[in-house]
């Protein structure tokens, strides 16, 4: 082709040229073509081979994990808990998987957990195929009633004939009717009933209650849970030891809560010990102060009160000699002022209960004297948590020293207290240490005070970041919430991520040795 000049026309003989060499071009390229397609052959062989041992590896590991080595009886206990936390589904699902997780589902405990909602056409033919799986194992039955339900008669005759295996009765139900009509159904014996809740969201139509009956034939029954308009009613519950109880909103005016009612309730539980009142929506509901009487609930460890601060009355109807934790938590919008009653009726409240560890006041606000005269009552008083509260520098100074008040306390955890500084926290966990050589202060005998071994402070306006510093260098220094068990967590008022991240951006390389020192004290900041 060289021999062709691109200046004048090509003869004949650079024509018969040109084509020769295109020609010969083509053939070149066809005999690439096909080596390119045995190497193109070969390298699939390649990565087919290549696959195949990459399966193979897959296989192997398979066999070496966790959930292949699992005993069936801990696979079992595992499918279990999905059914308990609300996974309804989870022994049909998982009996699907494959041979192993089939044996595992074939346990009878597996099937324990009964979800029946009657809205749905095949509710029979769920129960007769669950009662098949579950065998002899314990049942725990929540029934999910709609106004109509066509076959709550005959889910309950499948039902009652294995009343000695139920150990958790949940019935749900928009109108109490139907939640009567189920309750007055189980007046047969069951021996191993230890929870029954009982949930509906309004009276029926002739304004009937829910009253729930003595049930003398449940000998184990513990736990109660009641959600209704009203307080429940009943005769006698000698052995439950827990009640939860939740007054949710009706489309009628709230009833009030009468303290003679609250009074009368009580008085059949005589060996609770825990016990929760709450409302379910933010509002507020009246309280009726109608006696002057109190029960004596001896055996009462733990009280829990989220209600409007009205209702925090109810403190001066209860006396609680080992009363051990008591949450009072307001479930309206916080006050602009301190609430005097709550204040006044804590105080008269905790002169009969010395016992107590652990005060949560959540929104609610008293008077600073209040707060004085609580400390004054506490001797035994190991954790103090105040959410919203006007607590100031003046009320901390009553727990200084190793002559302060509540001398047992240890812990405390403060968020949104815009009148404490964090200089009173440092001087607080300051007067608080213990004396050694090196203060030239020998105690010849034990300190009457404890350390501080924990102060959270969580959105408080007046603690400054050499605050938290200083109070590290004496005890941990908290500045997240407890965990998701904490009552901020579904609030979400107290995530200050925000703050967290600035302050490990400012002060990483002390953060990074403060956060865990020889002698404890450390700054939780993640």
């Amino acid at each position: 082709m060289d021999r062709i000049s691109c200046l004048r026309e090509p003869t004949e003989d650079d024509m018969v040229l040109t084509h020769q060499t295109m020609m010969a071009d083509e053939e070149a390229i066809q005999e690439l073509h096909s080596e390119m397609n045995i190497l193109y052959s070969m390298l699939e062989r390649l990565r087919l081979q290549k696959d195949k041992h990459r399966e193979n590896i897959r296989r192997a590991r398979s066999l070496l994990t966790l959930a292949r080595r699992l005993p069936p009886e801990l696979l079992a206990r595992i499918f279990e808990t999905c059914a308990e936390s609300g996974w309804t589904r989870a022994p049909v699902v998982v009996s699907q998987v494959c041979s192993a997780w089939r044996k595992a589902a074939a346990f009878p405990c597996v099937w324990s957990h009964l979800f029946l909602d009657l809205r749905s056409g095949n509710s029979t033919s769920k129960v007769e195929f669950w009662l098949r799986k579950v065998q002899q194992a314990p049942l725990h039955i929540t029934l999910d009633i709609p106004l109509e339900s066509p076959s709550l008669e005959e889910v309950l005759g499948l039902l009652a004939p294995r009343c000695k295996q139920w150990h958790t009765l949940i019935i749900k139900s928009v109108d109490s009717t139907t939640v009567n009509y189920i309750l007055h159904r189980c007046s047969f014996p069951l021996p191993a009933l230890r929870q029954l809740n009982v949930i509906t969201e309004m009276e029926s139509s002739q304004g009937d209650p829910v009253n729930v009956p003595s049930l003398q034939d449940a000998p184990r029954l513990s736990r109660l849970l009641i959600e209704q308009p009203n307080l429940p009613q009943w005769s006698n519950f000698m052995g439950v030891t827990k009640l939860h109880i939740v007054l949710s909103s009706s489309t009628l005016l709230p009833p009030s809560i009468n303290a003679t009612d609250w009074i009368e309730m009580l008085q059949a539980l005589p060996e609770l010990r825990d016990l929760t009142l709450e409302l379910s929506k933010q509002g507020s509901r009246p309280y009726n102060a109608n006696t002057q009487r109190a029960v004596d609930l001896l055996h009462l460890e733990s009280l829990t009160l989220h209600v409007s601060p009205e209702v925090n009355g109810v403190l001066l109807t209860m006396r609680a000699p080992a009363l051990r934790r008591l949450h009072l938590r307001c479930s309206s919008d916080p006050l602009a002022r301190p609430h005097m009653p709550s204040g006044a009726h804590l105080c008269q409240f905790l002169e009969s209960s010395p016992c107590l560890q652990l005060l949560e006041l959540y929104d609610v606000d008293m008077e600073r004297t209040d707060f004085v005269r609580c400390f004054e009552l506490l001797p035994k008083l190991e954790e103090l948590r105040l959410h919203d509260s006007d607590i100031a520098d003046e009320q901390m100074r009553f727990l200084h020293g190793h002559n302060g008040h509540c001398p047992n306390l240890t812990r405390l955890d403060f968020r949104w207290c815009n009148y404490l500084t964090g200089s009173a926290l440092v001087d607080l966990a300051q007067s608080r240490l213990p004396r050694d050589e090196g203060d030239g202060q020998v105690l010849s005998t034990t300190p009457t005070t404890r350390r501080i071994d924990e102060v959270a402070v969580i959105n408080c306006l007046h603690v400054k970041e050499q605050d938290v510093f200083g109070l590290a260098e004496m005890t941990v220094c908290r500045l997240l919430m407890r965990s998701d068990e904490d009552h901020c967590y579904g609030r979400g008022c107290c995530n200050n991520e925000r703050y967290r991240q600035r302050m490990r951006l400012r002060h990483n390389n002390k953060l990074s040795e403060r956060l865990i020192s020889d002698h404890g004290s450390r700054i939780c900041i993640r």
